[in-house]
């Protein structure tokens, strides 16, 4: 017995479900399959949800990669300070989530992440892309990934490395994410190559296996997979990352989970088809049950103090440095 583990356990149990969220440490062993709960109301909801939306970024430049008037990113350059003399920055592209109907590439987004990764020398962009139901979420992808073309074909203009992407998503963004360092049909598309994207770092997704979200997730969760794609399996599964995780993948995969049952098992899963591939993906979870553990993750990361932010700097240093 771990008695350190439970002593910790037992800690966190008298703290307040929100204290614990902010505090956000590391989850560890098989305490990851602790059964949580979501019993947070709908006052907390809302209040999460406009502390999120008051979160915006400021600075960095729009820029559109197509047509339509939702085809739009924001970037920042990198702090020239910082950046390597000798090469171009690499860029963290991050695609907002929402269930893939809500949310846009400002208000959704978390803005303590750009300044950290800017002042370490990566550029950034965070991407809009239409929502469902006037597209399907294979479209989103698609516009995800032609976003990325588009930053490759203006690699001289804005002083980035074509060649190191870094994708970032956070709820159905880390499912976009994670479906575009797997599955390389999008990017074939879009007239490029899944071997420009370095890393994938997904922020608490779920939909990995979609088709399992029914059993994983049963409530709005799943409800949500189902409007997004419907029931048909053979769609479900060309949807799912994990479906996918046969080479070729993304260089590497980072997934950070606030403490949410469902889909810590489907992250567990995803990274256990990734390393099978032969590609390197780790796992972690912190604390943070439900939506209060989701939206605490997006908003502190980048933040010193949450230790997530700890562990995703030390995993760049190893995957995507800046050289």
């Amino acid at each position: 017995m771990d008695v350190n583990s439970n002593s910790a356990a037992s800690f966190s149990a008298t703290l307040d479900p929100i204290a614990v969220a902010a505090r956000g440490n590391e989850v560890k062993g098989l305490e990851i399959f602790q059964k949580t709960t979501d019993d947070f109301t709908l006052p907390r909801v809302k209040e999460l949800m406009s502390e999120m939306n008051a979160d915006q970024p400021s600075g960095g430049s729009d820029m559109a990669y197509g047509k339509a008037d939702s085809q739009i990113l924001r970037f920042w350059k990198a702090n020239p300070a910082k950046s390597s003399k000798s090469s171009k920055a690499p860029i963290v592209l991050f695609v907002h989530g929402g269930s893939w109907r809500s949310g846009t590439y400002l208000d959704s987004i978390g803005s303590a992440k750009i300044g950290y990764f800017v002042d370490k020398g990566y550029a950034f962009a965070t991407v809009n892309y239409t929502l469902i139901p006037s597209v399907t979420v294979e479209e989103q992808v698609q516009e995800v990934a032609n976003s990325i073309n588009y930053l490759v074909e203006n690699e001289t203009r804005l002083d980035i490395d074509p060649k190191r992407f870094i994708l970032m998503g956070h709820s159905s963004g880390a499912h976009v994410v994670t479906l575009l360092g797997t599955d390389t049909s999008y990017l074939e598309r879009a007239g490029t190559s899944i071997s420009i994207v370095q890393a994938v770092i997904a922020l608490d997704g779920s939909n990995y296996n979609a088709a399992a979200e029914i059993l994983d997730n049963p409530g709005p969760i799943a409800d949500n997979m189902i409007y997004g794609f419907g029931t048909d399996l053979k769609r479900l599964t060309a949807v799912s990352p994990t479906c996918h995780a046969h080479a070729p993948n993304a260089g590497a995969f980072l997934l950070l989970h606030a403490h949410r049952h469902g889909d810590i098992r489907q992250a567990v899963e995803l990274a256990a088809a990734l390393n099978a591939a032969g590609t390197d993906t780790t796992l972690h979870v912190f604390e943070g049950q439900g939506f209060e553990g989701h939206i605490q993750m997006l908003l502190r990361l980048g933040d010193p103090t949450y230790p997530a932010t700890a562990v995703m700097e030390n995993w760049l240093k190893i995957h995507v440095p800046v050289i």
